[in-house]
């Protein structure tokens, strides 16, 4: 473990963090948790209905009397986040929450679209709020898709400007955000997960 010689921007040394992350058996949160197992010394606090991802970093090792070099370092907290009021204790008591909890497969955009805007938008309310009445940093993870089309895509195949990157490039500041019609379920979740950055947006401005 090499946390003692990691420094931050600053220069100053990383001090160890306890971290709630929610969704950490998920495909990013369990390579996160194996990450920051192995090369720091923060603690997590993960949080998910499954853990079948992240068992052999909770579970004992198979050798008698052994131990994993991270013992003690995680804690799985076996929870709903759309209605268990465990969720704001284990946001007090951490440093840091990374929120990976989400729908992100585009099939179920499309199957299940209100679930997929409930997943990506109403069920992170909860953890917003937490966060910012708590004053607890938040890392809130969203996806490419909440910067819509480009305008290059709706250019006729034949018309001259096609061939000018600039039309091709979204940049998040300035760049107009277009997406599909309502009946088009796939926009289901970029519109949710846009929607809850403007909401984290607003908290923090205002």
């Amino acid at each position: 473990m090499a946390d003692t010689a990691r420094l931050d921007l600053d220069g100053n040394p990383i001090r160890p963090m306890k971290i709630c992350m929610i969704g950490a058996g998920g495909f990013i949160g369990s390579h996160l948790c194996e990450k920051l197992m192995a090369e720091t010394s923060h603690t997590v606090l993960a949080v998910d209905v499954y853990n079948d991802k992240i068992k052999h970093l909770i579970d004992p090792p198979a050798e008698e009397g052994s131990r994993h070099p991270w013992d003690g370092r995680i804690q799985f907290h076996r929870l709903n986040i759309k209605h268990d009021s465990r969720l704001e204790g284990l946001i007090k008591m951490s440093d840091l929450t990374i929120n990976l909890a989400a729908i992100c497969t585009p099939a179920d955009y499309n199957t299940r679209p209100l679930d997929t805007i409930y997943s990506n938008f109403i069920d992170a309310l909860p953890v917003v709020r937490y966060c910012s009445e708590n004053n607890k940093r938040l890392i809130h993870f969203s996806t490419c898709e909440v910067y819509g089309k480009t305008i290059g895509s709706f250019l006729p195949k034949d018309h001259p400007l096609r061939k000018e990157p600039e039309f091709y490039v979204l940049k998040e500041d300035v760049s107009p955000c277009i997406f599909g019609p309502i009946e088009k379920q796939r926009w289901s979740y970029a519109c949710a997960k846009q929607l809850i950055e403007r909401l984290i947006y607003g908290v923090i401005a205002y």
